[in-house]
């Protein structure tokens, strides 16, 4: 099982994805220059206006956390059964 681990989007992610698609409406600018606005326009934003997508990312965490233990626990019942032979 190559499976990589399930990771987060965190809260500056979430910002992050939005407030990039806004910025790339203006042709003008490059890829460095949105991932630079975003950057100065995460860091200078107030706790208050942050507070909507850091719960996004709580919320996000706690239902991919639940998906990932009931995915376990479905693969350790397909274990505990025995595997069916096949007549020939």
């Amino acid at each position: 099982m190559n499976e990589q681990p399930k990771t987060y989007q965190n809260a500056f992610q979430v910002f992050k994805e939005r407030y990039t698609k806004k910025l790339k409406k203006d042709k003008t600018l490059t890829q460095n220059d949105i991932d630079d606005l975003v950057l100065q326009k995460w860091k200078f934003l107030p706790d208050d206006q942050r507070e909507p997508y850091k719960k996004r990312f709580e919320k996000t965490k706690v239902k991919l956390t639940q998906q990932d233990e009931q995915e376990q626990a479905n693969d350790s019942e397909q274990e505990k059964q025995p595997s069916k032979k096949v007549k020939q």
